[in-house]
């Protein structure tokens, strides 16, 4: 990898969580670089709320196995919990990429050790994408890595932190993973007026309908 460098050379001003980081605006940031890192997004106690949420699904075997992009992992697709974050968080990431967002579709999946996320691109009902860590049983914060232009970017986020990126078009993907177990939420969007506005709700007739494309 060339010219890997860690996110806290990235993250965005996003009040009093993201202080001196003044120079350039969230909207901005996302623009030039493709994505930008905010810190506690969501606050910790929405990961806890989710995380039990979590074992409920877990409990009912609401997950799936290997869902063609991850072997060793659990997923689900449009679950409530997650469709409802995806939902309320429309207008908060509209405004903070200065863009009006229609949101597509949320994604669950839980990492266990072993689990390798290859480099991939997203489909196009992930033109904005959001990734969160909710709970994590690991040794150390496990890197995401992008890629932009000659640069590598390993980010590492904390409970409740957010990666912005644009989803179709910046490379990503993870190492293997080398602790037990960790809840990532995936929350995607596409532009109101861009060229991707068809993928509306995942084109599902509404928010929370089970059919959802594959993969996250």
């Amino acid at each position: 990898m060339n010219n890997t460098r860690s996110d806290s050379q990235a993250y965005a001003d996003q009040s009093k969580n993201n202080p001196g980081v003044n120079a350039i605006g969230c909207d901005q940031m996302f623009e030039r670089d493709g994505y930008v890192v905010l810190k506690q997004w969501i606050p910790r106690l929405m990961c806890a709320y989710i995380s039990e949420n979590v074992k409920v699904l877990e409990a009912s075997s609401s997950l799936h196995y290997d869902d063609g992009q991850v072997k060793k992992a659990f997923s689900t697709a449009g679950c409530a919990i997650t469709e409802t974050l995806l939902d309320i968080m429309t207008p908060v990431l509209s405004r903070t990429i200065n863009c009006e967002l229609y949101p597509t579709y949320s994604y669950l999946r839980i990492y266990v050790k072993g689990a390798v996320l290859a480099k991939h691109v997203d489909r196009p009902s992930c033109e904005v994408s959001v990734t969160l860590p909710i709970s994590y049983d690991c040794p150390g914060i496990w890197p995401l890595y992008i890629e932009t232009g000659d640069n590598v970017t390993s980010v590492e986020l904390e409970l409740g932190d957010a990666l912005i990126y644009k989803g179709i078009e910046i490379p990503h993907w993870r190492e293997v993973f080398e602790g037990e177990r960790q809840v990532q939420v995936f929350l995607h969007y596409v532009k109101k007026k861009g060229d991707y506005r068809e993928f509306k709700f995942d084109k599902r007739p509404h928010l929370g309908h089970q059919t959802v494309g594959q993969g996250c």
